[in-house]
């Protein structure tokens, strides 16, 4: 029998750029770093004391994510989310969670759905307080489309809702919670009942609402910020000092 190689550990150099990504990641998502902003890379490897390299692939790996863009000359920059990006991200996920939800209703364990009736009474007690009702809807989600067990289809659902949260917990406050709320009740009684066509109808549906209430709160209808728009010097600054 031939020996097996060894099996390599990550590099120092990897794990530098994961710990890059994964801060600037939690700093778009909750605000810190804005629609717009632009990322200076001397700035970004001064503040996390480290080489521009691992900086540079962290950056890339945010841009195949789809929340950084990177212009040729210009430098890089978070991407904003316009009308057109909406309907393409509202409309993979609706492909994509239809099928993980018709997937999910005869995978679930009983163990699931009372994880999933759990979560939505915590969040039916939080309708007041954001950040922890938008962090129980993502576990929640996460548990049907989990359940789906494809995952290549769970990673790229991921990505996608990654894209769309950061506006999600902007902008939840103005949206309201009642309507959400009974439809992920609904969802979880499609699982419950072993229903695949109502738990598709469910998401669904679930998915077009949210679509809605972004597009109608998103500023000048989500255009693109320019340059114009990026915030001094000073104010980035403050920003990235926020930077886990």
């Amino acid at each position: 029998m031939n020996a097996r190689k060894p099996i390599r550990a990550a590099s120092l150099h990897t794990s530098r750029t994961q710990t890059v990504a994964d801060a600037l990641r939690q700093a778009i998502l909750e605000g810190a770093l804005e629609a717009g902003e632009r990322l200076n890379l001397d700035d970004l490897s001064e503040h996390f004391g480290m080489s521009r390299m691992p900086v540079r692939e962290a950056i890339k790996m945010l841009e195949a994510e789809g929340l950084v863009k990177i212009y040729p000359y210009r430098g890089v920059e978070v991407s904003s989310l316009g009308a057109d990006d909406l309907d393409e991200l509202f409309g993979l996920r609706d492909v994509l969670e239809r099928k993980a939800a018709a997937r999910a209703v005869t995978r679930l364990s009983e163990g699931d759905l009372g994880k999933m009736k759990r979560i939505l009474e915590d969040m039916d007690a939080l309708m007041d307080q954001h950040d922890e009702w938008i962090d129980l809807n993502r576990q929640f989600h996460k548990i049907v489309n989990r359940a789906s067990g494809w995952p290549r289809l769970i990673e790229m659902i991921d990505v996608l809702r990654v894209n769309v949260e950061r506006y999600v917990r902007a902008y939840v406050s103005m949206m309201g919670r009642e309507t959400p709320q009974r439809e992920h009740w609904a969802l979880y009684e499609a699982c419950r009942n072993r229903d695949p066509e109502a738990a598709q109808a469910a998401i669904s549906d679930h998915l077009r609402h949210t679509a809605e209430s972004l597009a109608s709160h998103l500023p000048d209808g989500g255009a693109q910020t320019d340059a114009a728009n990026t915030p001094p010097p000073e104010e980035r600054q403050k920003k990235r000092t926020n930077l886990q």
